[in-house]
């Protein structure tokens, strides 16, 4: 346990400083780019964020615990899954890619003249696409041969570094806009992508493994309600961003985005100890040990929701100062908005590392049916609350999907497995066993 907590910090720390790097970047663009141009590109950012998660269709979570289980010793199979989890992904991310670049084109032809973006320039940020998708299947492919620290690194890190870089050059040239903010998200995206594959090609990759029909079929079987769930999630996730441009406008959508990833910094700890404790919980569940899954889901969560409730404070009482100080005057109104998306990400933080138990549990269609009701919550309050009290209102969609959603599976969890529900469970000792359903026996 004492190893996993050890993990998770040092990946709170990776994170914690990709997240640092990842605020100066925005606060230097909020400070050079228009709020119009800042609102786009914080839809586009939100949608490579979706292209990371759902990109990797599952599999990156499927290759993870088949990698955790194995204990990290390669065999034939284990090469032939993460080969074929590969081809699969570039392969529909550049179908993907290319769909969605034909569809810009055809149905939105002002798209070019909103953006400022030349045709060649869309055609590069469009075939980034597969990029991030691939950043998403090496970050968890790493985690399941428990090189944690690896994975996190080029992500949060070099990501940023070369994202923040490219933007402070193209300031200094005098050039930097909308167009060449874009560019340099992509070219940095491109370089994590080559440290990934050289990483993973130092592990070990047998090119002579090909994907075969059944490797396929059965990956794309078990990753399907993986993707599911993960896609009802994001959704939920991003529904509120990518509402408020057409229900409040760019410049309300900027507010929103700048206090959302300010707000939902303790899902820098949240997100580590998931990262952490992911393959312990594929080790638990394939054990069937539902004692010391109680426990270690426990120990999960209080490690993850005390830097939470501190961050909570320290927004709080902190920000007033800091926003009146950093940013320009337009973004006055993002502290209570802040405030309410960290009290979002303060219930993920407590609640949420469920969900990875149910994913490594082989229980994902617990989180899809979770989700989609996360999801309807956001549909439903959206609307309403989005019109009547703008970004706050967002906020407290974010709050209320949160509850809906990590709550209910920590009950769920507990009443179906016969554990206490996070972070109640610390004192469990016993040693229940779990049938191959998923029921307590």
């Amino acid at each position: 346990m004492k190893a996993l907590i050890r993990s998770s910090v040092i990946v709170t720390g990776i994170r914690g400083v990709g997240i640092v790097l990842q605020s100066l970047v925005l606060l230097f663009l909020a400070r050079t780019l228009p709020v119009h141009d800042l609102g786009i590109f914080a839809l586009f950012y939100a949608g490579f964020g979706i292209a990371r998660i759902l990109g990797p269709l599952g599999a990156d979570q499927v290759t993870m615990r088949r990698a955790a289980v194995a204990g990290g010793a390669f065999d034939e199979e284990l090469h032939r899954v993460l080969n074929t989890s590969f081809v699969l992904v570039v392969g529909v991310n550049a179908a993907v890619a290319a769909l969605l670049a034909a569809v810009a084109f055809l149905a939105f032809p002002s798209l070019l003249a909103n953006t400022g973006l030349s045709t060649p320039q869309l055609l590069i940020v469009a075939a980034s696409l597969p990029a991030f998708a691939i950043i998403g299947l090496m970050t968890y492919q790493l985690r399941g041969f428990n090189l944690n620290a690896l994975a996190q690194f080029p992500d949060s890190i070099v990501l940023q570094l070369a994202l923040g870089g490219s933007v402070a050059v193209f300031s200094l040239l005098g050039h930097l806009d909308l167009a060449t903010a874009l560019l340099s998200l992509v070219g940095a995206a491109w370089l994590v992508v080559i440290i990934y594959l050289a990483i993973r090609l130092r592990l070990g990759v047998d090119l002579s493994i090909g994907p075969r029909w059944a490797t396929t079929k059965s990956l794309f079987r078990e990753s399907r309600a993986v993707l599911y769930a993960l896609s009802v999630t994001t959704i939920s996730g991003r529904v509120p961003l990518l509402l408020s441009a057409p229900l409040l406008g760019s410049a309300a959508t900027a507010i929103f985005d700048l206090a959302a990833r300010f707000g939902s910094v303790p899902s820098i700890t949240t997100s580590a100890v998931t990262a952490a404790f992911s393959p312990r919980f594929a080790e638990l569940a394939h054990a069937r040990q539902c004692g010391t899954l109680s426990r270690t889901l426990s120990v999960s969560s209080l490690v993850a929701v005390a830097p939470a409730l501190l961050c909570f404070v320290v927004i709080a009482v902190a920000a007033p100062y800091l926003i009146e100080a950093v940013l320009p005057p337009v973004y006055g109104h993002i502290y209570v908005p802040m405030l309410v998306v960290c009290a979002a990400a303060t219930v993920n933080a407590c609640f949420g590392v469920t969900s990875s138990l149910l994913f490594m549990a082989g229980q994902s269609h617990v989180v899809r049916n979770f989700s989609f009701a996360q999801l309807a919550t956001v549909c439903i309050l959206t609307p309403p609350l989005a019109l009547a009290f703008g970004p706050l209102g967002l906020a407290c969609v974010a709050l209320a999907s949160s509850i809906v959603r990590d709550l209910g599976m920590a009950i769920w969890a507990s009443r179906t497995f016969g554990i206490a529900p996070p972070p109640f469970g610390i004192r469990r000792t016993g040693q229940p066993q779990i049938r191959e359903s998923g029921e307590l026996a």
